[in-house]
């Protein structure tokens, strides 16, 4: 009897422990945290070097008897030098701390941006393993954009008021990145449009930002130009000033003052030629109307004289020697008026 309850002792004893053994290891204090320290160097561009420390710490009260660090899955842009998975060591007491190194490099044609790297960190024991995941975010930087207004036109050129215009900015790209989403703003103060879209633009290229509207002002302007893009570095903006003039509106009247001269001059030639005419062909009858008797004028049957007053006159006997004169004055006379004749002919024939 004494034999049975002895085991019976035994066998409750045995079950105190094992639940007591089990209970104490269901309550093991495990707790492990890791966090990025430091990304060296801040700024990370194409095609380099950089390291990515990792801290872990010991925040629990007991020593985790297994304790990883893995890298999952990282991108093909980024070279990572030490393995995905390491082991670490040594946890022995809370709040002990362990570093980590990642030596890694971005690749020739590595995309600039945000990468992220998933992490996951393992502690605790064989039975009571734990995982906690973090996030690495590294961003790549590219080459940066440079815009610029690289020549300012207008159609026309000396706009009036009221006149369509077409205004032309060609937008040039001078840095070594490229310039996406180019919008070019122009905050002019008359009706039409405002803003145009380019895109992008490489290195070394430019494109046009054409603005049409309509002047309903007079005067000289100045209005702000507003050229936005994205570029590695994230969102820009460039601000610039023109400005631009605008002539009153072009009046008729300079063109009706210069036809009514001209008609004018044209009507002093033709009364001055009619009158130059008449003036020559005058002189011309008066030239050839000396010494010539009124038969050219008298009707037909009647004597030349007939009807006027016959006048008397008193008749010298001239000698000799005032004949002579007076047949040589008369050949003098005669030889005058062919003279002028010939050079009115002439006169007239050239004009």
């Amino acid at each position: 009897m004494r034999d049975k309850e002895g085991r019976l002792i035994s066998i409750f004893f045995i079950l105190i422990t094992i639940l007591t053994i089990g209970l104490c290891s269901s309550a093991t204090d495990y707790c492990v945290s890791s966090e990025v320290s430091d990304i060296s160097p801040s700024s990370i561009g194409i095609n380099e070097e950089f390291t990515v420390g990792i801290q872990i710490e010991n925040c629990g009260n007991d020593m985790p008897k297994i304790v990883s660090f893995e890298l999952l899955n990282p991108p093909v842009d980024i070279e990572i030098k030490e393995p995905l998975i390491m082991n670490i060591s040594n946890l022995y007491y809370g709040n002990s701390e362990r570093f980590l190194i990642y030596h890694m490099k971005t690749t020739n044609d590595a995309q600039s941006g945000t990468h992220l790297i998933k992490t996951r960190l393992s502690y605790g024991s064989e039975k009571n393993l734990r995982i906690r995941n973090y996030n690495i975010t590294i961003d790549v930087i590219g080459d940066k954009a440079e815009l610029s207004i690289a020549s300012l036109k207008n159609d026309p050129i000396l706009p009036r008021k009221g006149e369509v215009v077409e205004l032309v900015a060609r937008i040039e790209n001078t840095g070594e990145g490229t310039a996406k989403s180019v919008e070019v703003y122009v905050d002019h103060p008359f009706k039409g449009s405002k803003q145009s879209f380019i895109g992008a633009l490489d290195p070394d290229e430019d494109g046009p930002a054409v603005l049409t509207f309509i002047p309903d002002k007079v005067g000289e302007f100045e209005f702000p130009v507003i050229i936005s893009y994205k570029d590695d570095y994230g969102n820009n903006e460039k601000k610039t000033n023109i400005s631009f003039t605008v002539l009153k509106k072009e009046s008729n009247i300079g063109a009706i003052i210069f036809a009514i001269l001209i008609i004018a001059i044209f009507g002093a030639g033709i009364y001055y030629f009619i009158k130059t005419k008449k003036s020559k062909n005058k002189i011309i009858h008066q030239l050839l109307g000396d010494g010539e008797t009124n038969e050219k004028t008298a009707p037909k049957g009647v004597p030349p004289n007939e009807g006027k007053e016959i006048k008397t006159h008193k008749i010298r006997v001239e000698n000799h020697s005032e004949k002579k004169e007076r047949e040589k004055k008369e050949r003098r006379r005669k030889e005058f008026k062919r003279e002028i004749l010939r050079k009115y002919k002439k006169w007239g024939k050239n004009a």
